[in-house]
């Protein structure tokens, strides 16, 4: 995309705005809004603060945890799209609707089956994030989860859990970097186990954004990180092209391009998280035609 008038030209994504689990997430919300007195979502619907506001203003209620939901008539959970783990809910007897991305509950199956089989389960991630909590959560304490290699490197299977830590299963966060993953598989391959086995379970959708976004840094002479601060596959996105790109920025809407330099950018990289809409890149790219005049 060119604006000719400036000769600035804007380099979008191909896989750009919401994956197919965000897009079900949001409809099926939309669908509970309609058809119940009250909705609450336990945590964010998706991660991108606009499309949550949104929501708020069209009732739906953003709850932290269970605690202050009054299990009555009329009234629904919702599960977020990232997922959590499923007793949470069970322990409750809440009416709930799932919209957990089916690409997530293939995961929560795989470390269902490996918790019954006896693994150790490794979980490549952010321990903070809800879909690794909600992972963890169904693991148990027979689990750990691991961010890089250096603390895959550290990774000890000797000591007082030793027999229990001989049999490993590896699964990934589905928005993990590849390159991550494998990293931590090599490290982990290194140790002293009696089974060791891997599930790659990287979703492909966050596999192509990062392997589209990358290549558009290594053209461009400025990277668009569009969409939440807190959507683990946004920021692993900046991360990417900030390794091939320094003047990489990651924005949640055309509000913060106040604060990024474009002048003399000649060509400008645009890529999106999957929580992030159609309409935020859009703007973005209507007040990125502005400040470069």
């Amino acid at each position: 995309m060119r604006n000719k008038r400036n000769s600035t030209n804007l380099l979008v994504s191909r896989h750009s705005g919401f994956c197919f689990g965000v897009r079900r997430a949001l409809r099926i919300a939309e669908d509970a809004l309609k058809t119940h007195r009250r909705v609450f979502s336990l945590g964010p619907i998706i991660h991108n603060p606009q499309v949550v506001n949104e929501f708020s203003k069209k009732g739906l209620i953003t709850a932290k945890n269970t605690r202050g939901i009054k299990n009555e008539k009329g009234v629904t959970v919702l599960v977020p799209s990232h997922g959590i783990n499923p007793e949470v809910l069970k322990k409750k007897r809440f009416s709930y609707i799932d919209t957990t991305c089916p690409l997530v509950g293939r995961v929560q199956k795989i470390v269902k089956d490996l918790k019954r089989r006896g693994y150790f389960i490794i979980i490549v991630g952010n321990k903070k994030h809800p879909e690794v909590r909600g992972l963890s959560g169904i693991a148990g304490k027979n689990s750990l989860v691991l961010k890089d290699k250096f603390q895959a490197k550290a990774f000890n299977i000797r000591g007082p859990h030793a027999l229990q830590r001989r049999r490993l299963a590896l699964i990934a966060q589905t928005t993990a970097a590849v390159s991550n993953f494998r990293e931590i598989l090599s490290e982990i391959a290194k140790k002293d186990f009696t089974e060791l086995i891997s599930f790659n379970t990287v979703c492909k959708n966050t596999t192509d954004r990062e392997n589209e976004a990358r290549r558009l840094a290594q053209k461009a002479d400025a990277m668009i990180i569009i969409g939440g601060k807190q959507s683990a596959n946004t920021s692993k996105l900046a991360d990417t092209c900030k390794k091939v790109n320094k003047f990489t920025y990651h924005i949640e809407s055309k509000d913060d391009l106040n604060n990024v330099l474009l002048k003399r950018k000649k060509k400008i990289g645009i890529a999106t998280g999957a929580s992030t809409p159609i309409y935020a890149i859009n703007e973005v790219i209507e007040k990125i035609r502005g400040k470069v005049k």
